[in-house]
């Protein structure tokens, strides 16, 4: 149980630093920071060549330090560094990560961004809009915020606190962001990943999230001319003597995909998804024949995002798609012969976390110290780094302001009120997780 008159302290600290929340994320969404992006700083203090994401932290680096905290700036390849600001704690207590990457995924054009610019960091009816506002330098600038509050309310925690800002969680650039910090020794009793949570309600406590995987999958046919498409389809035909489609054949993959899809709509359930449905596999490019070619293609190939339950693996989901396709191929003649090849381009790791882990319990007490009201935990409804922090052996959550709905889109923004309300409940956090 959170004291009273701590629990009025820290929020009446965290408050008082509304406007410089506001100004610090309006700050870090006009920075540009899509991946390996070379961006005009500005500054004589910035080599040249140094991409957007490291400029954020660049920026951040003397944020966190002018309220006391240590840094750890360092690059992990040429002109991209993560950052770790380090709030050394009394000692006896439990120690914490809150943790968000600063690279962004590209605006898109620019004149579908009809509210206001990608990297405006415009505010509009108690709203900030921009790239990355909600995904995720809201909860980043939370995050800081929170920390300051508390030094600012004249606390000290008994355990470290420990920012970290990483580069390439939205291209799955894990050796250069999330593990470099984690290799570095960056590792703690529990973690807070401050990505956007899921609805339906704001910042509940997300307590698992599904892992994906990529996969691309080729088809071979057999070109001929494309006069000869009649021997191919019609009854008395000389059908694959002359040709075949591939991607007549890929269409069966297809179809035998979309059904497994649908089957696992309700075989595939997790307590922490309140609906079934959640876990899919579709294909997000295909690629097939030439218009130019004059020729029936020869082959045809789908890349496919699949989001499994985390209960499963990266292989058994492999598997399970293998197995599915080839029960597909004995029933035509064709694939029989010439099976679709599959090949996984990327696995990301699923996470959950018990609801029992005293980093859950101590979440939610801070939830409804702060809201008046039992905190909710759910699934998160995407992946992100807290499957790899998980993996690393450290009791995870994810807990964010922002609407995930809103990420990756155009007009992308977040609600300033909800981003308060972060602050508020990462602030909490540390007092009751890591004691004062």
């Amino acid at each position: 149980m959170i004291d009273e008159q701590v629990r009025a302290n820290v929020l009446r600290a965290v408050d008082s630093l509304k406007d410089e929340l506001v100004q610090l994320l309006c700050d870090i969404v006009r920075i540009p920071s899509v991946p390996a992006t070379p961006v005009d700083s500005g500054s004589s203090d910035i080599a040249e060549g140094v991409s957007g994401e490291t400029q954020v932290n660049h920026f951040l680096k003397p944020v966190m330090e002018s309220f006391g905290l240590e840094t750890d700036l360092w690059e992990v390849e040429k002109g991209r560094a993560n950052l770790v600001g380090i709030w050394r704690g009394q000692g006896g207590g439990r120690s914490l990560i809150l943790n968000g990457h600063v690279d962004v995924v590209p605006p898109g054009p620019p004149e579908k961004w009809t509210v206001a610019g990608p990297w405006s960091g415009e505010i509009i009816d108690g709203k900030i809009y921009g790239r990355g506002s909600t995904d995720m330098k809201g909860g980043i600038a939370a995050a800081i915020i929170a920390v300051k509050a508390l030094v600012k309310a004249g606390y000290r925690p008994k355990g470290d606190v420990l920012i970290q800002c990483v580069v390439g969680e939205e291209h799955h650039e894990t050796s250069a962001g999330v593990g470099a910090v984690l290799e570095r020794g960056y590792r703690a009793d529990a973690a807070i990943v401050c990505e956007p949570s899921t609805p339906p309600d704001k910042l509940s406590i997300n307590t698992a999230s599904p892992g994906i995987v990529v996969m691309y999958i080729r088809v071979i046919g057999k070109a001929t001319h494309t006069s000869n498409r009649h021997e191919l389809i019609r009854a008395g035909g000389r059908g694959a003597a002359v040709g075949v489609s591939a991607i007549d054949k890929t269409f069966l993959v297809y179809q035998a995909l979309a059904k497994l899809e649908e089957e696992w709509g309700q075989t595939k359930r997790h307590p922490a998804y309140i609906h079934p449905g959640h876990f899919v596999l579709f294909p997000v490019a295909i690629q097939g024949g030439d218009v130019t070619s004059g020729y029936i293609p020869d082959e045809c190939s789908m890349t496919y995002i699949i989001w499994y339950p985390p209960q499963d693996t990266p292989e058994s989901v492999a598997e399970e798609i293998q197995a599915h396709l080839a029960r597909l191929a004995q029933t035509d003649p064709w694939l029989r012969e010439n099976p679709p090849e599959v090949y996984v381009l990327f696995s990301q790791p699923a996470f959950e976390t018990s609801h029992e882990e005293p980093i859950c319990k101590a979440a939610a007490a801070a939830s409804e110290a702060v809201f008046d009201k039992p905190a909710s935990l759910y699934g998160s409804a995407f992946d992100c780094d807290a499957g790899w922090i998980r993996k690393a052996g450290i009791p995870t959550i994810v807990v964010g302001p922002g609407n995930p709905e809103l990420a990756h889109g155009f007009n992308e923004c977040i609600d300033i009120q909800n981003v308060l309300d972060a602050a508020r409940l990462y602030a909490m956090t540390i007092v009751e997780w890591c004691g004062i």
